[in-house]
């Protein structure tokens, strides 16, 4: 299953790529998100500086690395959009808007994979796939933002190209070595004008956007999310031990107060069978959370609660499962600084309770969220 997971994930990073690195309008796609959103599969494992998630969506391919201890060992996750690369990520953005609203909520859909490794040598993997079912602002949908710049782009990279073109038919039609060469040298500099007007275009783009971002980056979402978690112990290549499996649904919405401010929750309900090796039956965990989040684009703050309840104690206290990373009670605090438009670093710090509110351990977190673009 992972090879498979790992394969279409190589195939859309390659097609992302590609699009990219072809298409002078690709940074209009990618460069519109108004945040970067946690892995939902680094979601679904526990591991996120933050346990009540800040919805948002993404254009893009994004590769998600979290550390939990002093010992360096990363963990990974994979993210991307496969209806939006397959059907949507155009040299420009007349079929995504003339889809109907149906079509472009399922241009949302987030498949992610993400695998950890414990200190004690135990992994878990998880698959999670999450929909954007609410979205107070969709920005490749406001052709007033970018109109003025694509529509003079389209003229001034026009005029060249007839420039190219008629210089074409002149050297067809002269035979004299040199003067080939000439109109060569002429072509090759306006060639180098296009490729000139094609990067202007793509920081005009990347400024709007910019702008837009810095003046919505707490705009409101709702996201719904499924996703399957397995543990298991690979003590040598002949023996992979299955510890423990389970699934788990949530919904999380986020909502902007003015320029500063954005508030978030979170309802999530995990099955978790702790230990298949003794037991077939699923325990129940019920949980919320709530976040509140102050600063900007660039920089914000967050503190959350986040509770969890559950028919049986063994989720709770069986870390041999090594499948819940979920306690009692939480509180968690840190931030998001985003370094650059495609790398986001957040960082976090979780203390952690039990159903008496008595101490039980402290985590520092750290993750690195990169944009493939």
């Amino acid at each position: 299953m992972s090879r498979i997971v790992l394969s279409v994930f190589i195939l859309i990073l390659g097609l992302s790529i590609g699009q990219s690195q072809s298409d002078s309008y690709s940074s209009l796609n990618g460069a519109t998100e108004f945040a970067i959103p946690v892995s939902p599969a680094f979601d679904m494992l526990g591991i996120n500086p933050n346990q009540v998630a800040r919805p948002a969506n993404i254009r893009d391919v994004k590769v998600d690395w979290s550390f939990r201890s002093w010992r360096l060992k990363p963990n990974l996750a994979l993210q991307a959009q496969p209806v939006w690369e397959i059907m949507y990520n155009r040299p420009n953005l007349s079929k995504y808007r003339k889809a109907n609203k149906w079509m472009q909520t399922l241009s949302t859909l987030d498949i992610s994979a993400g695998t950890i490794e414990d200190d004690d040598l135990t992994r878990r993997l998880s698959v999670a796939a999450k929909l954007n079912i609410y979205r107070e602002r969709d920005p490749l949908l406001v052709e007033s933002a970018f109109s003025d710049i694509e529509t003079q782009y389209e003229k001034d990279r026009e005029a060249i190209q007839e420039k190219i073109d008629e210089i074409k038919r002149f050297k067809r039609s002269n035979r004299t070595h040199e003067s080939r060469d000439s109109l060569s040298d002429v072509i090759d500099g306006l060639k180098n004008e296009i490729d000139a007007l094609d990067r202007n275009q793509k920081q005009q783009i990347q400024d709007v956007a910019k702008h837009r971002v810095q003046k919505y980056w707490n705009t409101s979402y709702v996201d719904v999310a499924f996703g399957k978690i397995y543990s298991y112990k690979n003590d040598s290549l002949s023996n992979l031990k299955l510890r423990g499996e389970g699934y788990a649904f949530w919904v999380n919405g986020c909502m902007g107060i003015g320029r500063k401010v954005l508030l978030s929750g979170v309802v999530k309900y995990t099955a978790l069978n702790a230990d298949i090796e003794e037991s077939q039956t699923m325990q129940g965990i019920f949980s919320m959370g709530v976040a509140f989040r102050y600063g900007s684009p660039r920089f914000n703050f967050f503190a959350e609660t986040f509770y969890s309840s559950s028919n049986s104690d063994i989720v709770f206290d069986k870390a041999s499962s090594a499948l819940s990373q979920i306690t009692n009670f939480s509180a968690s605090y840190g931030g998001d600084w985003r370094i650059s438009r495609n790398v986001l670093l957040s960082y976090g710090v979780r203390t952690n309770y039990d159903d008496s509110l008595t101490f039980r351990n402290l985590i520092p977190v750290a993750s690195v969220s990169c944009l493939m673009r």
